[in-house]
């Protein structure tokens, strides 16, 4: 199974972040209102499970079994946010050979975070794609347990069997995160560029012609959330994009790095003051006590010496509970 570069990125955003800052819809709890992408169905169905959701499963498959579209059955339930086509699931998975019952690979199940996917879609070679285990995360909340039936060719992974061979996932649902900031919008300020949103939640900047950087580190709240507040420790899940400031007449902003492009899957960012993870001070004063759900500008001024400003735009989607690995 692919692990989640969660950690890395943390760390990319981490440098980042520091570099920039020296020298200056229904109810998301409603799953009654989701509805599965995949059904339950004959070879889904003869799957059994044992076992308590988070450890590893003792799973019995009736050899050989044949699963030649996709198919979803939910073992276990589970609780809370419910992941709607675009939101954020991190989850364990174990993968086994359908012809043989043999397990073909598997994530930890030690209660550290596994693996992310974008529910319903999964980025493939930069292109989103409605991949079977995507779409088995619809409507999945924390705590369940999902089987799903499937060839290999539609997985979109390389698991080492033939295109057409049949494949048996069992998913535990860790946590579910929001797939965009969902808050209010909140009165613009100015002298600091305007956010534009695209439906996906795909971020954008514009800065009016002629407005120079601010000469002090600025914040706003562009959207105010109403999930839980972030605290110190906290590892916050955040997409996160960063922008340089225009300089020169007619210059137009250059874009520098965006989570919404790489992956598209949100990065894990522990709020830490101390270690290889801290935070600058001013970030981190900006995002503790954010609600989940939060849209916050942060603009660090130019570094002694240069004239170029940088701009970034962070999407709180919620608080990760699954430690990272070490």
């Amino acid at each position: 199974m692919r692990r989640t570069t969660a950690l890395a990125s943390s760390v990319a955003v981490v440098a980042v972040l520091s570099a920039a800052l020296t020298g200056c819809a229904a109810s998301p709890d409603d799953v009654d209102a989701c509805e599965p992408v995949l059904a339950p169905g004959n070879a889904s169905s003869l799957v059994t499970v044992k076992g308590d959701v988070g450890s590893a499963p003792r799973v019995t498959i009736p050899t050989p079994l044949v699963s030649t579209e996709a198919q979803r059955t939910v073992i276990d339930e589970g609780e809370g946010l419910v992941a709607h086509v675009g939101m954020t699931v991190d989850f364990d998975a174990a993968v086994y050979d359908a012809a043989t019952g043999d397990l073909i690979n598997e994530t930890a199940f030690d209660g550290t975070q596994a693996v992310r996917y974008r529910a319903g879609l999964e980025t493939t070679d930069q292109q989103e794609q409605p991949t079977s285990v995507a779409q088995a995360l619809v409507c999945a909340q924390p705590g369940q347990r999902i089987v799903l039936t499937t060839t290999a060719a539609d997985t979109g992974l390389n698991v080492g069997t033939a295109a057409d061979s049949s494949l048996v996932f069992v998913i535990d649902v860790q946590d579910v995160f929001l797939g965009k900031a969902d808050g209010v919008n909140q009165l613009p300020q100015d002298g600091l560029p305007v956010v534009v949103t695209a439906p996906d939640g795909t971020v954008g900047i514009t800065v009016p012609s002629g407005v120079k950087p601010p000469t002090d580190y600025r914040t706003a709240n562009i959207k105010l959330g109403s999930g839980a507040k972030l605290a110190e420790g906290d590892l916050a899940v955040i997409q996160l994009a960063s922008w340089s400031w225009p300089t020169g007449e007619g210059a137009d902003v250059t874009e520098k790095s965006s989570t919404w492009n790489i992956g598209r899957t949100p990065n894990t960012l522990e709020l830490a003051r101390e270690g290889e993870m801290a935070l600058p001070e001013e970030l981190l004063d900006a995002l503790i006590g954010l609600p989940v759900g939060s849209q916050l500008l942060a603009v660090v001024p130019p570094a002694e010496g240069t004239d170029e400003a940088t701009v970034f735009v962070i999407d709180v989607v919620g608080i990760q509970s699954a430690p990272v690995a070490k």
